[in-house]
């Protein structure tokens, strides 16, 4: 069978279309590398925006390295003394953008949880959201994003052991990690099954692994954790749950 000469046989494969949007109000600017860095694993990046009111003394951090990466800054000047409009500009650009149909993926850095709805809406229309904050970003604005990135936890756990430490101490040093993971699949329940907490993990950190811990599973790392349970629980496909210990 002859192929059509107009046929492709090589289809190309367009890479996603990135928009990085920085709350420069609710972010650090010596974290632009790895914030640029984050958001060219998922595409092409084709939005760099920072906004904030660049009257302001406290914001002149952000103009050098904005000026090394390629980030416009956008104003945000308030316009009653006292309120910021930083998010207000952000959220309006954002759904421009996301009416446009040009982005596939939106990377919203801010430890703000006012972005929680920007972050549903976008990702109603079937969209990735990556969000980067630090670790005291409420729940509600993290479960919104496709994932999110803890800005004061990825050299921490990504850092190798130094010299002298044992699994034990590592687990101990990186506790915060796994209450975090914990904290985002326990929802207002009691209790929460091991299968969730370790989804919770992977959004946390996708390249997590147990051994660092010197444990086999999941369930180990919370065994050793103080003010953890791990109850099997007996139900059919429903091995093992994780809960807070009662105090005494």
């Amino acid at each position: 069978m002859k192929k059509d000469k107009n046929q492709n046989e090589n289809p190309v494969v367009h890479p996603q279309k990135v928009a990085v949007l920085i709350d420069g109000d609710n972010a650090s600017s010596a974290k632009l590398p790895e914030i640029t860095e984050l958001a060219g694993r998922y595409g092409e990046v084709i939005i760099r925006k920072i906004y904030g009111d660049w009257s302001k003394t406290g914001l002149s951090s952000w103009k050098e390295p904005a000026r090394e990466y390629s980030y416009r800054l956008v104003e945000a000047m308030p316009y009653v003394k006292g309120k910021n409009t930083t998010d207000i500009t952000l959220v309006i650009e954002a759904m421009d953008l996301l009416n446009s149909g040009d982005i596939n993926v939106f990377v919203i850095v801010s430890s703000d949880s006012d972005y929680t709805p920007l972050a549903m809406r976008i990702r109603e229309e079937g969209l990735i959201v990556i969000g980067y904050g630090e670790s005291k970003t409420p729940i509600a604005f993290v479960n919104s994003c496709k994932r999110f990135v803890f800005s004061d936890q990825i050299m921490q756990a990504n850092a190798k052991p130094e010299k002298g430490e044992t699994p034990e101490s590592l687990l101990k040093k990186e506790a915060v990690l796994f209450d975090k993971a914990y904290e985002l699949a326990i929802a207002g329940k009691e209790e929460v099954t091991l299968s969730l907490v370790g989804t919770a993990l992977k959004k946390i950190k996708p390249k997590f692994k147990t051994k660092r811990y010197g444990c086999k599973t999941l369930g180990d790392i919370y065994e050793k954790l103080e003010g953890y349970d791990v109850v099997q629980t007996g139900v059919k496909g429903i091995y093992n749950v994780v809960r807070k210990k009662v105090a005494d």
